[in-house]
Parts: C-alpha cells; structure tokens; sequence
C-alpha cells in the first residue's frame, strides 16, 4: 500500500500516460483519479467527482489525479492590476 503521497504521484503518472490518449478525445477536460496499486481509475466531470469514485472502491488508499487535456489538474491564477 502507497502511504507517502510523492509514491501515489510517482506510480500514478506512467499510469496515466498509457491511458491518456485512449480517453482524451471523448472525456477532454475530465478529470482521472488513480489508484496505483490496483491500476485502476475512476473519471469525473469534476475533481470531486473523480475521487469520489475512487474513494468508494478504495477508502482507505491514496489517488492521485490528473485533468484531460491540461498540464496541470488545477490551476489557481491571478491578475495583476
């Protein structure tokens, strides 16, 4: 079991970058939450939703998530004046 989130982070990418371009066309801008050590993943139109899914298969496990189509799952910007 992944107890350390730099784990969860590190075993989810190579995950998500073989599954990425066989979901992007239909969920872009969807988000994937990944378990590592079962390998599954779980979409969502929302970040919520997505690990929601996961947390209901997996509750006790970390996830790590990921945004279709974006290079960051979040992005928190701001505009200068």
């Amino acid at each position: 079991m992944f107890a350390d989130i730099k784990a969860v982070s590190d075993a989810a990418r190579p995950i998500f970058d073989a599954i990425k371009s066989s979901l992007i066309q239909e969920h872009l801008n969807s988000f994937v939450s990944i378990e590592p050590e079962s390998k599954e993943y779980f979409l969502g139109p929302t970040l919520s939703d997505a690990v929601a899914e996961a947390k209901k298969k997996y509750p006790g496990r970390l996830v790590h998530t990921f945004r279709l189509g974006h290079v960051a799952t979040v992005h928190f910007g701001m505009h200068v004046r």
